[in-house]
């Protein structure tokens, strides 16, 4: 049984989605474990504050992510162009960000990072 090159590529694409996914996923329990009152997994969006245009960025790539990820539903045929993979793993960068945040935030409650 052959695979034509674009399921190949296609498959492994979603292998690096799932990668990223679990990466992800360790790194919220790693701060979950190790949340405390100036650690970094609780207090990273500081950062925002000292570089505005990381936060900049960071919206950019929110919104843009989820721009492309609903034009892909209504639009199928997206899903085969770069930028919907390159969506894919912004998506997961910025949920991956917030939730080391919110999960730090449930093993440690409200911190004051200031």
């Amino acid at each position: 049984m052959t695979f034509g090159n674009d399921t190949v590529k296609a498959g492994w694409r979603w292998v690096l989605i799932l990668l990223h996914l679990l990466l992800w996923a360790a790194l919220a329990l790693q701060a979950y474990r190790t949340a405390g009152t100036a650690t970094f997994a609780s207090c990273w969006p500081i950062i925002f504050l000292y570089v505005p245009p990381l936060r900049m960025l960071f919206w950019a790539m929110a919104i843009s992510g989820v721009l492309v990820l609903l034009a892909a539903f209504f639009r199928p045929s997206m899903c085969r162009h770069p930028a919907f993979w390159a969506a894919c793993h912004g998506m997961i960068l910025i949920t991956g960000l917030l939730m080391c945040n919110y999960s730090a935030y449930a093993a440690a409650g409200q911190v004051y990072c200031l």
